[in-house]
């Protein structure tokens, strides 16, 4: 009788717990929502208050955690038993990381809430972060512990309320923590104490260029004050002067496109981003007498992840809403006839030509005016869009560099600025094709790499690799000859239906020697030294429709590679997708599918 009497009260005890802690949360969850800057002092008291009460569930139910993973196996909810544990501590966690938020920024908040009471909630925001950015390294600690709690969490398999913000906080965490790094830098980034502009090269990865995508567009972003002044978007053939003093193009440009100086819309000729990145700066300052602060790429992949995040959208000119299921029809829509013009691709006469010329990239500021302004307006789903920012940057869609030392060095650490990423004692490859056709078939060739490397002459002499590279071009389509002069048909099909004029690089560790190349023009094989202490070797092909075309280049490795503490860092050109790759070490083989940046051999167990 005892026993059931003290059953009963602890779950009396445990349900009042339960509900103080739901009561309070949903106060604060309604207070957020309605006006969180009226009163930051009664949020943070209602904040402090759902801490208080969840501690008190805590201490209820945590003598009953190591039952609760017993049952594990029951079907819906055994995975949230099981992981009762994690989830009570890292709710823990995050509630005292939410609350030394609040202690930090509340103040602020209500001092400039109200000195400024028409300003919106974002806005607000910001300038507090701005103003307590030199504290911000000191919540590192705390976003750590709470990822280290959450990694060992599978959100998939909780139930649906649950699963999507547990798989969405690591994203939500890694981007904390980049902030949390770049906290004494913000006010600078964000233009403090000057304007700062920053570009954004809009990249069409269907015609793929080194950093992922030939530069259909520029974008041009300013911040002062850390509010967004400008945002303009420019064809990239506008970016030009003729009377303006360019560069040579590289070597290869000028031999296989008829392209003899350098401009804006070929600058991403180098695929480390932060090279590419000097290079666009100094033409864009040159063209337009404007120093830039930083520069980012976006590519369709991008684009794609953060319209499926957005949701729906109406977007002037569209016909139909914009998702992440049909923007890229959409776009290609518009580019073949855009909106309230009569102009399309293939026109009968120069003019109509011309006019759809001018026309064919309306859509670029269009698509960013709608996005940005659903943000604004606070009805984006930030969990979902965070996601989205994340994925893309964790696979290179999206790059980023800044050209503030530190701050950079961050996004380095982070792997976001686009950088080729060669690493200490490790082997490394990274394979870069560059479109020299003008034409759009990086939107239709599909790619695969095998790569062996053996000790043929002895683990105590050179390793030598092999590596095989096959193209397939699977559309059915005629291109009479092969023809290179630029011409746009009279739809965007046709360019993706074009033969594929392909300039390859392989970059390999420093000091490796070019053994044979096969599957290329034999003229345009070469080897050279390349970025972040590389060695390169290139090659060039036709590949035409309905055909195959296998690519071969065996090398040699430097001699400090043996098989017992071999290591590879395997690069994944930014613009392509998914890469099939398959690895022969030594005997040893392993198959995968490439979708992040960077892969690397051994894989962790």
């Amino acid at each position: 009788m005892a026993a059931l009497f003290l059953i009963a009260y602890k779950g009396i005890t445990l349900a009042w717990a339960g509900w103080n802690t739901y009561q309070s949360a949903m106060q604060l969850r309604a207070l957020a929502a309605t006006a969180p800057l009226d009163n930051p002092v009664a949020l943070q008291n209602t904040l402090e208050r759902l801490t208080e009460n969840y501690d008190e569930f805590a201490q209820e139910v945590d003598p009953l955690l190591p039952v609760a993973e017993w049952f594990g196996f029951v079907p819906i909810y055994g995975a949230l038993a099981a992981s009762a544990p994690e989830l009570v501590e890292a709710g823990r966690q995050a509630l005292d990381l939410a609350q030394a938020g609040s202690d930090l920024l509340a103040p602020t908040l209500a001092e400039l809430h109200a000195a400024q009471p028409d300003a919106s909630t974002p806005e607000l925001l910001l300038q507090a972060i701005v103003q307590q950015s030199a504290a911000l390294p000191e919540f590192a600690l705390r976003l750590e512990a709470l990822r280290a709690t959450l990694s060992t969490v599978d959100g998939a398999a909780l139930p649906g309320r649950l699963a999507a913000p547990l798989q969405a906080a690591p994203d939500l965490l890694a981007l904390a923590d980049v902030a949390t790094q770049l906290g004494p830098q913000l006010p600078a980034l964000l233009g403090m104490d000057r304007p700062k502009t920053y570009l954004l090269l809009v990249q069409n990865n269907h015609e793929l260029r080194a950093t992922g995508g030939f530069i259909a567009a520029i974008g041009r972003l300013t911040l002062d004050q850390g509010k967004l002044t400008e945002l303009d978007f420019a064809d990239s053939y506008e970016v030009y002067r003729a009377d303006g003093m360019y560069p040579p193009a590289p070597a290869a440009m000028q031999h296989y496109m008829n392209i003899p100086v350098l401009v804006m819309r070929d600058a991403n000729w180098s695929p480390d981003l932060p090279t590419t990145a000097q290079v666009a700066a100094a033409l864009y300052k040159s063209d337009m007498g404007v120093e830039v602060d930083g520069i980012a790429t976006v590519d369709l992949h991008a684009v794609r992840r953060i319209f499926s995040a957005l949701g729906e959208l109406q977007v002037a000119g569209f016909d139909d809403p914009i998702g992440g299921e049909n923007i890229e029809d959409q776009i290609v829509k518009l580019w073949e006839r855009p909106a309230e013009s009569d102009t399309a691709v293939g026109g009968d006469t120069p003019e109509t030509l011309g006019a759809w010329w001018s026309q064919r990239k309306e859509f670029i500021p269009r698509l960013a005016d709608a996005a940005l302004t659903k943000v604004q307006n606070g009805d984006a789903d930030l969990l979902a869009l965070t996601s989205a920012l994340v994925g893309a940057l964790r696979e290179r869609s999206i790059q980023v560099w800044l050209d503030n030392e530190e701050a950079d060095a961050v996004l380095h650490a982070q792997g976001w600025d686009g950088a080729l990423r060669p690493a200490t004692g490790s082997d490394f490859l990274a394979v870069v094709d560059t479109n020299m056709g003008y034409n759009k078939a990086d939107a239709a060739i599909e790619r695969a790499l095998d790569y062996r490397v053996d000790w043929p002459q002895g683990a105590d002499q050179p390793a030598q690799a092999t590596l095989t590279l096959t193209y397939t071009h699977p559309i059915e389509a005629d291109d009479p000859g092969c023809d290179l002069t630029p011409r746009y048909g009279d739809s965007y099909a046709a360019l993706v239906a074009r033969c594929y004029f392909d300039y390859v690089r392989v970059y390999a560790p420093a000091g490796s020697k070019l053994l044979e190349v096969t599957g290329v023009e034999p003229a345009s094989v070469t080897t050279q030294r390349g970025e972040q202490r590389t060695q390169v070797f290139t090659g060039y092909f036709i590949l035409p429709p309905h055909h195959t075309n296998t690519v071969t280049f065996t090398y040699t490795l430097p001699p400090d590679f043996t098989p017992d503490q071999y290591r590879l860092v395997l690069q994944r050109q930014s613009g392509t997708k998914a890469l099939p790759a398959t690895v022969h070490i030594h005997g040893v083989t392993q198959s995968t599918l490439v979708d992040d940046a960077v892969w690397e051999w051994p894989t962790s167990p």
